[in-house]
């Protein structure tokens, strides 16, 4: 059986699914099922409709820009994937979660947990966390979850989960603990650390103490960063872990720069970087760009579904090669 990694685009949040080849086990990394724009998302993606012909054809044909833009706007949101209606379709309604990681707790990361867990229940089996720091959720008052875009009951969900003495199994993993089950399948934890779940404590910033996972199959690997940091948890990573050469790397914190660590990527030197960035201000691309041979912005692409079949080859979209960037020439 192959190894199949399903990156899902879901705006502002995260959520990549895993269908592992030993027993057709199913891993959810991170979940986010709001269908909505932050402010800075909407203005870039206005300032680029603005700038396309497709504006021009749209202003031709309306009344009211508010109400073209407006629309445009409604489509773009609607294009985002709801990621328990994509599992119930692509992975089976019935199907167990045999491991649900939440890469840390931000809730642009466990949006959704409620709805998969009593709503729409799914079985988890092993539930994955980065400790019991709750930062700046754990004294959010219930005016400002009503003046949110997030539920509390997600958020009481992952600790429900997180706490939990007996099914699903509540697991903290830390570098280089390993376990039969996982190692079977493939996966090595380069992320978090004991100093850094310190560091991020200290610093009140839970992004320092994202997982950063590196899934491996038939020699092809794909790296999974979170919302690790570039100048904390990769400068970390970097120091003690011996990088190699990559296939896949889902670029830390959605691309933005706060999640880029230069010598990092340079080691691993990815065949495709994967980004969801949305803020121009922020985007780490043309970084990336340096040592990746290609990358791609979820945006763009819609869901990616990789496959890394049982001889090694990678299967991608074909649509995949309208919107990569390739690699930037050196100067």
């Amino acid at each position: 059986m192959p190894l199949v990694i399903h990156f899902l685009n879901v705006g502002r949040g995260d959520c990549t699914i895993i269908e592992f080849p030993n027993d057709g086990r199913i891993g959810i990394i991170d979940i986010f099922n709001v269908k909505i724009f932050d402010e800075d998302t909407r203005k870039e993606l206005l300032e680029a409709y603005r700038e396309s012909v497709q504006y021009e054809l749209d202003k031709l044909g309306s009344l009211s820009a508010f109400n073209f833009e407006d629309k445009f706007l409604a489509k773009k949101q609607e294009e985002l994937t709801d990621p328990i209606a994509y599992f119930d379709i692509h992975i089976g309604r019935d199907k167990s979660v045999f491991r649900m990681l939440i890469t840390h707790p931000d809730m642009d990361h466990m949006t959704g947990l409620y709805r998969l867990h009593h709503q729409e229940p799914k079985e988890i089996i092993n539930f994955w966390h980065t400790g019991y720091e709750e930062f700046n959720l754990k004294d959010t008052t219930d005016d400002e979850w009503e003046d949110s875009p997030y539920e509390k009951r997600d958020w009481e969900t992952y600790k429900q989960l997180r706490d939990s003495h007996g099914s699903p199994k509540s697991l903290l993993n830390t570098r280089g603990v390993q376990n039969d089950f996982w190692t079977a399948d493939g996966v090595e934890i380069w992320s978090p650390s004991q100093a850094l779940i310190g560091l991020a404590t200290e610093k009140q910033e839970p992004n320092i103490l994202s997982m950063v996972l590196k899934i491996s199959y038939k020699g092809r690997s794909v790296v999974l960063g979170g919302d690790a940091t570039g100048d904390e948890s990769w400068a970390d990573i970097a120091d003690k872990i011996d990088l190699p050469k990559i296939d896949i790397l889902k670029a830390s914190h959605h691309g933005r720069k706060s999640g880029y660590y230069g010598p990092a990527v340079k080691k691993l030197s990815p065949w495709l970087t994967i980004t969801s960035v949305t803020e121009k201000a922020y985007d780490a691309t043309q970084n990336y760009r340096r040592y990746s041979d290609y990358t791609v912005s979820l945006r763009d692409t819609k869901d990616i579904k990789i496959t890394i079949n049982d001889d090694g080859t990678i299967y991608y979209p074909p649509k995949l090669k309208d919107y990569w960037k390739p690699k930037l020439a050196n100067r």
